[in-house]
């Protein structure tokens, strides 16, 4: 066992707003540049102490190839057969399960980003408690740094199985062990229990990108409704979770924009999106979207496309045309500048990948930067539709309702490019099955990482990987079982703490 302890360093608030450490190491990484928070005083000096947070978070979703490798086995992502993509590859193909694979570089990324938001979060919320602010000012606060922290646990959880508990500090000892997946789930309910009840409702937060309670009950209702299926498989979470989402659409706040509109950079922060990360143009903070699902002919790094399978079973529309490039840009650079080349398009089945390319990340590009194609628009984390596809899956599970149904065809409606509130007979269902939702939210929120953990609580990897196409250049190393439901832990934090590798480590209650 190797120990080693982690020393915090005061730092003042000026200097933790200008420092975002990505740590190479593990549970242990080096926290320094985490707040020590002694008195907060004002409404401002609250802001500085969660801007780092909100700033550590935005670090996490600005690298979409390195962040979520562990979500490649999905069907709607693959990646190039070629060139650096060997650790996604590793997850593409299921090169993994029993510990193995747990060095390759990329997998760290995840773990030590949302290590860093626990910490800061903790530290926040400890430094609140003897805050002389307003006391409005520090509740809402405490909701904001809380709902965080339990975002970045739900997304390890879901990734690696099990964590350890680290609710009330920042200097971790390297003896921490890990918590049940149950418990787990307990401590996030609790976090966004509290948050709900602490935040302001969507239309009355201060600035744009800031949490509302609205944003909160959407993550629990994910939450509840990952409980409800596997590994915990408690179904009377389902009925928490069809409540959670329904009280989102009760509140009459958001709304689904027309689907030619969602991706384009006037289309971010509307009133679809109940949750997402701010990028900024003014301050030339950059997220990497439009470069990883860009191919190298377009000026991209070829990172991740949907795999062929679930592109032709995509149903055709308006949808379809959103999210996918059919017509590859083909672009060159000259003076530093991108240029369009002649043609300035080739038909998918021409291009370098053979595949198509995710147009929803790429539309709103920014092609003046440089010689790679890069973004400012914001990501979204929670948008309306998944809130009301959540609510028609849960309620599938005890008994599809009317508006169940009807929040099911919004949905729907909005797909075909039609009027999402007014009925159609051509569009709209009369029943679903909580698998027809699934599927419904797998096209509606495709590459946007959430289709992994839909298929892992659904128990769907298998059927899914069974059908992918023998045209596929990523081969699959072995068909997939439940030890491919939970990655690796980094091997770096297994050997510089107590943690257990997986599968031996994983406990579910």
């Amino acid at each position: 066992m190797k120990k080693y302890k982690a020393y915090m360093l005061r730092m003042t608030l000026a200097v933790a707003l200008l420092v975002s450490v990505q740590s190479c190491v593990d549970l242990m990484e080096d926290t320094s540049s985490v707040l020590s928070i002694e008195n907060l005083k004002s409404e401002g000096d609250v802001v500085s102490a969660l801007a780092p947070v909100y700033r550590q978070m935005a670090t996490v979703y600005a690298t979409p190839h390195f962040q979520r490798v562990p979500t490649y086995g999905a069907d709607d992502l693959t990646t190039w057969w070629a060139g650096n993509k060997a650790p996604i590859r590793v997850f593409d193909r299921f090169d993994y399960g029993n510990g193995e694979n747990s060095d390759i570089n990329w997998l760290p990324t995840g773990w030590n980003g949302y290590w860093q938001v626990i910490y800061r979060a903790n530290t926040v919320i400890d430094g609140l408690k003897t805050s002389t602010a307003a006391e409005d000012i520090v509740i809402a606060a405490d909701g904001e740094a809380r709902f965080l922290r339990a975002l970045a646990y739900f997304h390890l959880v879901r990734t690696h199985g099990n964590m350890p508990i680290i609710l009330d500090g920042y200097t971790p000892t390297g003896e921490e062990t890990r918590a049940t997946v149950l418990q787990n789930y307990e401590h996030i309910e609790a976090d966004l229990l509290a948050a709900e009840a602490q935040l302001p409702g969507p239309g009355e937060v201060s600035s744009v990108g800031r949490i509302s309670a609205a944003a909160a009950k959407t993550l629990l209702a994910d939450l509840y409704l990952t409980w409800a299926g596997w590994p915990v498989k408690d179904n009377s979470k389902y009925a928490m979770a069809a409540s959670k989402a329904k009280e989102v659409i009760d509140m009459g706040y958001f709304e689904l924009l027309p689907i030619e509109d969602l991706w384009l950079m006037e289309g971010q922060n509307s009133r679809e999106s109940v949750f997402s990360i701010q990028f900024s143009m003014a301050e030339d903070i950059r997220n990497g979207y439009p470069a990883a699902f860009s191919f190298h002919e377009a000026r991209g790094w070829s990172d991740a496309y949907p795999e062929l399978q679930f592109f032709m079973d995509f149903p055709e529309g308006p949808r379809k045309d959103a999210t996918f490039h059919t017509e590859i840009p083909q672009r060159g650079v000259s003076g530093g500048q991108i240029v369009t080349k002649d043609p300035a398009t080739l038909p998918w089945q021409d291009s370098q990948r053979g595949h198509p390319m995710y147009k929803k990340f790429t539309i709103a590009e920014d092609l003046t930067l440089g010689g790679r194609t890069d973004g400012y628009r914001s990501v979204e984390v929670y948008r309306y539709a998944e809130v009301l596809l959540i609510y028609a899956e849960a309620q599938a599970h005890a008994g599809s309702t009317g508006e169940s149904i009807e929040a099911l065809n919004q949905v729907r409606r909005r797909a075909a490019g039609i009027d999402y509130l007014s009925p159609d007979a051509q569009v709209d269902v009369v029943s679903a099955t909580p698998n027809e939702v699934v599927d419904e939210k797998g096209w509606e929120l495709a590459g946007e990482y959430k289709r992994w953990f839909d298929l892992i609580r659904t128990e769907r990897v298998e059927e899914m990987a069974a059908k992918r196409s023998l045209d596929e250049q990523v081969e699959l190393a072995r068909q997939p079982t439940k030890d491919n439901y939970i990655a690796p832990i980094p091997f770096q934090a297994i050997s510089t703490s107590e943690l257990k590798q997986n599968p031996e480590g994983f406990v579910i209650q």
